[in-house]
């Protein structure tokens, strides 16, 4: 008897071992399987899109694919980007347009993505590396777009302002994600906003 009761303490020593390594190992193999799921939709996107080379590209109108990709190397970022809105269900599904009728001949286009505190490699998580100064690209089709952050700050969830076109001769991409989490009301306070103006 008493040997049964010591492989059982052994047996669930061993368990709870193998669920404290996995708890600790889960959020690094999600950021790795994020990683590498983007790298696949990114590759076949080139792919599909390499034959194209003279034809205008647009936005597609079905919502699961992709528009083009976002890189920010200092931040560690590259994400497909899909049409908008930027609802909970397009979110879910990655970065996407802030607004259903973006264009990409917009003067300014903007870009929104989720941050996970549990997670660097998720959406925008890792936005907050980027500085004034770093360059982001945007590729659609064949072409690839250089941008310089100029600007960061925040706005309140309903300053919907930083959407609206400007008189300027420069492109512009606004990238939002959430800032400030409340962990006693569990919400997002604030909007980080990051301005790239083409280069």
């Amino acid at each position: 008897m008493k040997k049964w009761v010591n492989r059982l303490i052994t047996v669930a020593g061993v368990l709870l071992i193998l669920v404290a390594v996995y708890l600790f190992a889960k959020p690094h193999i999600d950021d790795y399987l994020t990683k590498k799921d983007n790298e696949t939709k990114i590759e076949n996107y080139n792919k599909d899109t390499s034959d194209n080379k003279n034809q205008e590209v647009e936005i597609p109108k079905d919502k699961t694919k992709m528009a083009g990709y976002l890189a920010v190397p200092e931040a560690d970022i590259k994400t497909p980007v899909y049409p908008g809105p930027a609802t909970p269900e397009q979110l879910n599904r990655g970065v996407s347009f802030a607004e259903a009728d973006e264009s990409l001949k917009d003067q300014n286009i903007a870009i929104a993505g989720h941050t996970y505190t549990g997670s660097s490699d998720y959406q925008f998580s890792n936005l907050p590396d980027a500085k004034v100064g770093s360059k982001v690209y945007f590729t659609t089709g064949n072409k690839k777009n250089e941008y310089k952050i100029v600007e960061i700050f925040d706005v309140k969830p309903e300053e919907v302002e930083v959407l609206e076109e400007h008189q300027s001769q420069k492109q512009q991409l606004t990238l939002i994600t959430c800032d400030n989490y409340n962990e006693q009301t569990n919400q997002w306070e604030d909007r980080k906003i990051f301005i790239a103006e083409a280069v």
